[in-house]
């Protein structure tokens, strides 16, 4: 079986004028999700402030759980073994993805491409799927884990990937 693919979104510092990251969330080729918040590389406020943002994520949490750059990008390297992730918003992703490779002077090694591309390859129309499941949030405005999840579970639902089975823990 091919691995899954890679969803990913992020909050940013700023909803009218992103310039870096605050927090990443993304799938793995397993199916499990990952989040991690990042810290703020001086360059990034130096021209720019975290500003309130829907997760209520502030400087200090950065500060205090997040993790820098370098070690999310050694992550990302040992896990994606992809040269597209996809995003509902894409443009905005790719700008994020970019500042945080660009803080260490490394050029992105994939491509941000849009999840309802990605769906309607296989064709299956996102916003219809997820409107005929009664939702009155839209994928947009779900917080990330939630967002991640639920973008899995209709590619599961409708055949487009097969999660890996889990082992039962018996204790």
């Amino acid at each position: 079986m091919a691995s899954l693919p890679i969803f990913i979104t992020a909050v940013a510092n700023s909803a009218d004028e992103p310039s870096f990251p605050l927090l990443f969330t993304w799938s793995t080729h397993d199916a499990e999700i990952k989040e991690v918040l990042v810290i703020p590389d001086d360059d990034w406020l130096h021209s720019a402030t975290v500003e309130k943002n829907i997760q209520d994520i502030n400087e200090t949490q950065l500060y205090e759980f997040g993790y820098e750059a370098g070690d999310i990008l050694a992550e990302w390297t040992s896990e994606f073994d992809t040269d597209a992730v996809y995003a509902i918003q894409p443009d905005e992703l790719s700008l994020l993805v970019e500042a945080t490779f660009d803080s260490k002077g490394l050029e992105p090694t994939f491509e941000v491409l849009n999840i309802f591309d990605w769906f309607e390859e296989r064709g299956l129309d996102l916003h219809n799927e997820w409107a005929s499941h009664g939702n009155p949030t839209p994928l947009e405005l779900l917080p990330p884990d939630e967002q991640i999840a639920s973008l899995l579970q209709i590619a599961s639902e409708n055949g487009l990937i097969e999660a890996p089975e889990r082992e039962e823990d018996y204790d």
